[in-house]
């Protein structure tokens, strides 16, 4: 029952479908439920409803999204993203099809979501986090200096007023908007962040369906960063060789993989646990920095990069100049 709550709460609430749009849903064999779900819900106010299941198209990960998915996506208002996203498709698929589904409507970008993850952080009051998550960013857009520090050893600070700050609220409206769902953040490109990060939760891209939050948890990632517009990874150390290995290879495919794009903090004050999957994990209340591309579209930073590895930060004490807003992972902001 929860599940269909959450579904209709994505509908309703978060992209507002009505008769006037045209409403595509990717899903996989795992989200099949959950995107039957959406097309049922989307099917009582929407004009068409089109609902594809890319296990279908072949062996993942695809090659390519198909021409015609992308055409299908360029003619829809409104579009839902469920399936999963395997080492690969990031770039060829995930983000093709992004690209195509904002240029004349709105997008619910839901990776990898599963029933439970609906029924936790979908069915939270949407109105209530928009008032928290707006609350907490006219703080952030107000803010020159920001120090992030753990009891764990992380030690972060920087320059945040040059890049745009976004409010990520789950409220899906505009044309050309496109937000993750469960949704809750606030984030920005630092112009500066230096020092050293502790990785301690998820892990984004393919590497939460690989690396177990536990595995993190217990054997944290030590990151060294420098440098300013954009900061960069220096030097990475961690005692799972395996995953030392595999975020190394991955920002080095290119000079830009290890620039400092983005900095968040996660609003979502119905989100009292992890789940492992870092497109929701994000808007757990904690910090998250991201290596690569730093959706400039929507922060204005003026590089780009095809990788973003997003890393989860927990049980922060954040500054915001010389006010503190976070202690040990709880806000010290009203909710309210």
């Amino acid at each position: 029952m929860n599940v269909e709550k959450g579904c209709r709460n994505a509908v309703d609430i978060c992209m507002g479908i009505s008769d006037e749009d045209r409403v595509m849903i990717m899903c996989d064999d795992n989200t099949l439920n959950i995107g039957r779900t959406l097309s049922n819900c989307a099917s009582e106010k929407a004009s068409e409803v089109h609902m594809f299941n890319l296990d279908s198209c072949g062996e993942r990960p695809l090659p390519s999204l198909p021409d015609y998915m992308r055409e299908l996506a360029l003619s829809s208002t409104a579009t839902f993203w469920t399936a999963s996203s395997p080492k690969g498709e990031l770039e060829k698929v995930r983000m093709p099809f992004v690209s195509a589904a904002i240029t004349n409507g709105r997008h619910a970008h839901m990776v990898s979501i599963t029933e439970k993850i609906v029924e936790e952080a979908l069915c939270g009051d949407y109105r209530r986090i928009e008032r928290f998550t707006n609350k907490v960013y006219e703080l952030a857009r107000a803010t020159k200096e920001v120090r992030i520090t753990t009891e764990k050893g992380t030690d972060l600070r920087g320059s945040v007023d040059i890049y745009r700050w976004v409010s990520s609220t789950g409220i899906i409206r505009g044309l050309g908007q496109w937000h993750n769902l469960p949704d809750g953040e606030i984030f920005t490109t630092p112009y500066s962040l230096e020092g050293v990060a502790v990785i301690d939760g998820t892990i984004g891209d393919y590497f939460d369906g690989k690396f177990s939050l536990d595995e993190i948890n217990k054997e944290p990632v030590e990151l060294h960063i420098e440098g300013k517009d954009p900061s960069r990874l220096v030097d990475i150390s961690c005692d799972n060789q395996e995953l030392k290995n595999e975020i190394e290879s991955y920002v080095d495919q290119q000079p830009c993989s290890r620039g400092l794009g983005e900095l968040g903090i996660g609003t979502n004050i119905f989100i009292d646990k992890l789940c492992g999957v870092m497109l929701v994990d994000e808007k757990f209340p904690a910090t998250h920095i991201a290596f690569g591309d730093p959706l400039g579209s929507m922060t204005n930073a003026k590089w780009s990069c095809p990788e973003h590895l997003d890393m989860m930060i927990l049980d922060c004490d954040i500054w915001f100049d010389d006010t503190l807003v976070m202690e040990k992972g709880k806000y010290l902001i009203d909710e309210m």
